[in-house]
């Protein structure tokens, strides 16, 4: 069983900090006096975490760079380079006509032929003078120093959510981008549309004459909201996406496949899936209910050998590092490991290192952030090493939890919490509160209808429908919310089975 041993040193929480500029250039030495480092155990594996950046601001996006330091972006229009070494951050760009309500600047990835071409691809959202959100494909120039010369290679629709979106770069050199549906179902399946696609484009923004459908970026469509893709070591490509009240997923994504969304979420499994479910719909490797908010996800092949051959996901709800094992032909999961579950705070990036050190960042300072968080130093860049080996006669057999408990507190955690909060408080603008609600504390008839069939709200996120739950997980869930946040009585399963009959 793996086991947090505990601290080893303790940050002091005294920084020396220095900022000066050169030109367009800004270097932070923002070093704390005693670094904070724990020591972690797998089966036979000893990690040593560290942070080595705090202070930061919703990071999205890292790579690892030619110069053997991380490449990063923040929400707020920035890209900095980190000396994972000694912690130094150099400032190489600052974006000034970007969009951030809730998601601002968010995938970056550099030219993998380097010496030759030193190019940064960066995806950011835009508002236009007309008050129209689009999201761009820029291709900046590193100069040695800062980013120079933006060149616009491509521009889709944005929206104020549900943009994506991440990118990579093919072996043969192409531009793979994981776009959000934007909330417009009709479209995701048009390859017309840019929407909930996975595009492939040339490196000048150019669509590919051997694209699957011509004169068309679309390669594989049916997403909801992707935020992981990544390939392997074989060339296996895999995008990681969040669903919406159920099935999150992780799927390998290959050219002219569909992938189900919005028609179908998860596996076609449902009756009124599996009347829409087209011959073409690919089933996920792996997904998840209750959802996780998947997000950025990276492949593995290093010198931690529980991890060798797995995909690193970093997620957001979840708060946790999951890694997912894969087959020997990458092309299937085989088993999943949940590491360091709510302890840093939402998780939405992760970097592995030719040396096989592994990198992941927080979004604690992000729109949504957890109970609890920001934390002071937030956001940091957290590095995972090999430190040692476990001698076998010490090592220990890990058992398996159960986390499928079905009572009312951990129905509310699992499917309301990360949006309506614990406090029932919500996000001001995007979910509402339920203490106020005149919902929770009125008609127990009314809210059930409104829980089972959900709502498509003007303004702020829509409300998935939860008839997937069963009569009795609806009955304990709406009376845990109506008595903790409405002071009202009880609802029995027998009132959950009328309201379904009642349903339009």
């Amino acid at each position: 069983m793996k086991r947090l041993i505990g601290s080893i040193c303790a940050a002091a929480g005294i920084f020396a900090t220095c900022t000066f500029s050169a030109g367009h250039r800004t270097f932070r030495d923002d070093l704390p006096a005693t670094s904070e480092s724990e020591r972690y155990e797998l089966d036979s594996t000893v990690l040593k975490l560290e942070t080595i950046a705090s202070h930061l601001n919703a990071v999205w996006d890292m790579a690892w760079g030619p110069d053997q330091w991380i490449w990063f972006s923040d929400q707020d229009g920035k890209v900095s380079r980190l000396n994972p070494a000694t912690g130094q951050i150099v400032d190489i760009l600052q974006i000034h006509d970007y969009y951030r309500k809730r998601l601002g600047l968010m995938s970056m990835v550099l030219h993998p032929d380097w010496q030759k071409h030193p190019h940064v691809f960066i995806n950011y959202s835009h508002m236009q003078p007309d008050s129209v959100i689009v999201s761009k494909l820029v291709r900046y120039t590193y100069n040695g120093k800062t980013l120079v010369a933006p060149k616009l290679l491509y521009q889709i629709p944005g929206y104020l959510g549900h943009n994506g979106s991440r990118l990579v770069i093919s072996k043969d050199r192409k531009i793979l981008w994981a776009t959000g549906d934007l909330k417009k179902h009709e479209t995701i399946q048009n390859p017309a549309f840019a929407n909930g696609k996975v595009l492939r484009l040339n490196l000048d923004g150019s669509i590919p004459e051997d694209n699957p459908y011509p004169g068309s970026a679309a390669w594989a469509m049916g997403f909801r909201v992707p935020q992981g893709l990544t390939y392997t070591a074989g060339g296996k490509l895999f995008i990681a996406e969040h669903g919406d009240a159920t099935d999150d997923e992780v799927n390998l994504a290959q050219k002219r496949k569909s992938y189900g969304w919005p028609a179908i979420a998860g596996f076609c499994d449902l009756p009124e899936e599996q009347r829409n479910c087209p011959d073409s719909a690919v089933a996920p490797v792996k997904a998840w209910t209750p959802t996780i908010a998947p997000a950025g996800m990276d492949y593995y092949r290093g010198n931690i050998p529980e991890w060798n051959n797995a995909l690193l996901l970093t997620t957001l709800k979840d708060q946790s590092l999951r890694v997912l094992r894969l087959d020997s032909k990458q092309e299937k999961v085989t088993g999943e490991q949940v590491v360091f579950s709510k302890k840093f705070g939402r998780l939405r990036d992760v970097c592995v290192s030719p040396s096989g050190d592994i990198y992941i960042s927080t979004s604690n300072r992000d729109w949504n952030p957890p109970a609890g968080f920001p934390a002071q130093a937030d956001d940091r860049i957290i590095q995972i090493r090999r430190s040692g080996t476990i001698p076998k006669a010490a090592r220990i057999v890990k058992k398996e939890q159960n986390n499928g408990s079905g009572d009312a507190a951990a129905l509310y955690a699992s499917f309301c919490e990360s949006c309506h909060k614990a406090d029932g408080q919500g996000v001001r603008g995007s979910f509402p509160s339920l203490v106020a609600s005149r919902l929770v504390a009125g008609d127990k008839t009314e809210l059930l209808r409104f829980i089972l069939k959900g709502s498509q709200a003007a303004t702020g996120e829509a409300m998935p429908a939860f008839s997937f739950l069963t009569d009795a997980q609806l009955a304990a869930v709406s009376t845990f919310v109506r008595g903790k946040f409405g002071k009202v009585s009880e609802v029995r399963a027998g009132e959950v089975a009328q309201a379904r009959n009642l349903r339009d």
